[in-house]
């Protein structure tokens, strides 16, 4: 198993979060509520019927949270504004590679020239038309 690699330090601090959204507001409003009624469901669960709680929800309680939102989106664009102004544009974080295999043997290359094989095998397959259907003579 690879190992990571430890976090780099910079001198930056990090940029401000992103605001939630009007449904994570009042999710995160009456979640404690929900749990104490279903404390044997799983969050995924419990995020359902916060959902479905928040689909019958009056448009007035629906306002009162979307003025939260906005309020948070431009204390957000003012602290994204400052934080630009002080240290330079926001980098964007940089995803895990999902693909198995690459660099497994974790001598820091990045397998590149091993990958070769499977690029001809590949050229000899014959092409897929569709979902999962094959090409057959139609009657």
């Amino acid at each position: 198993m690879p190992k990571k690699a430890a976090p780099v330090e910079s001198s930056k601090p990090l940029p401000p979060k992103r605001p939630m959204s009007t449904f994570f507001e009042y999710k995160k409003d009456i979640l404690d509520e929900v749990k104490k009624s279903h404390p044997d469901k799983k969050i995924t669960e419990l995020t359902k019927i916060v959902s479905e709680m928040w689909k019958k929800t009056d448009e007035e309680t629906k306002k009162k949270y979307e003025k939260i939102a906005e309020k948070n989106k431009a204390d957000y664009e003012t602290a994204k504004k400052n934080y630009e102004d002080e240290h330079g544009k926001i980098e964007k974080k940089k995803r895990a590679s999902r693909k198995k295999g690459k660099d497994d043997d974790d001598d820091g290359d990045d397998d590149e020239d091993a990958d070769d094989d499977d690029d001809e095998e590949e050229k000899k397959r014959p092409k897929k038309t569709g979902k999962g259907s094959t090409k057959k003579d139609k009657k």
